[in-house]
């Protein structure tokens, strides 16, 4: 399985703020759809790592697969929208 890394430049706190409530949010949305289909994974479906560049810091989303990441930065940039 090839993961599917998502990587994010965030301009300010506030957006590194939103950015973690839209993953919290997503997956839970997604767990709660899971367990109504009953479906079960071996893997954590989505990981965050921040790497540091100078004094700026990156986040980078990860996905077990490319729907998943597709999925979320369709949810990403609603929740942009709406935050």
């Amino acid at each position: 399985m090839t993961d599917v890394v998502v990587k994010f430049d965030l301009k300010d706190a506030d957006t590194e703020v939103k950015l973690f409530e839209a993953v919290n949010n997503f997956a839970a949305e997604r767990e709660e759809n899971s367990e109504l289909l009953e479906i079960e994974a071996d893997a954590p479906m989505i990981m965050v790592k921040t790497t540091s560049h100078g004094e700026a810091f990156k986040k980078s989303v990860i996905f077990q697969d490319k729907a998943d990441a597709e999925h979320f930065m369709y949810y990403w940039r609603r929740y942009l929208r709406v935050a």
